[in-house]
């Protein structure tokens, strides 16, 4: 009987640890994220937030059709940037159709690193970002690029 007694002390403090380090990643990972900058390019009214950490984030809200004809058949399109405006990505997300005087709530997700603001409007269509974006703007931030250098030689050095 005292052996069983002392398998049973073991599962209840696997099963405390197991709850306990749950509880633990879900406050580390939930208290890491940070308000960003949002640029509306858009006439449609939209309340907006985006919160993100350094490897990834989201964005969730509403808009609001405050017109008389119905909205469909659009994309809200979310262009994230880092801080030295270089585009880390763009997320669409899809309008079927929202009537007149009417509001619809939006979510998205999505897994860019260092994102400082997001640029959000309404368009008609996905584009492709390479036709879009300036080839300046796809080159990486040279000082990034200098230390992923350096980490490499020194890499291959002791290899």
């Amino acid at each position: 009987m005292a052996r069983v007694k002392t398998f049973f002390i073991y599962f209840l403090l696997v099963v405390a640890f197991f709850l306990f380090s749950k509880l633990a990643i879900y406050v580390a990972i939930n208290t890491t994220y940070e308000y960003k900058n949002i640029e509306l390019k858009t006439t449609i009214p939209m309340e907006v937030e985006v919160q993100a950490t350094s490897v990834n984030g989201f964005a969730k809200g509403k808009i609001n059709n405050q017109t008389e004809q119905e909205i469909e058949n659009h994309y809200i399109q979310i262009r994230c940037y880092s801080k030295h405006n270089v585009l880390m990505g763009t997320k669409y997300i899809e309008i079927d159709k929202i009537g007149a005087k009417e509001e619809k709530e939006f979510e998205v997700h999505f897994n860019f690193n260092k994102v400082e603001k997001a640029v959000i409007d309404v368009v008609d269509e996905k584009t492709l970002e390479e036709e879009n974006v300036p080839e300046e703007e796809k080159q990486s931030d040279p000082q990034k690029g200098l230390a992923t250098l350096i980490v490499a030689v020194l890499l291959l050095h002791y290899l």
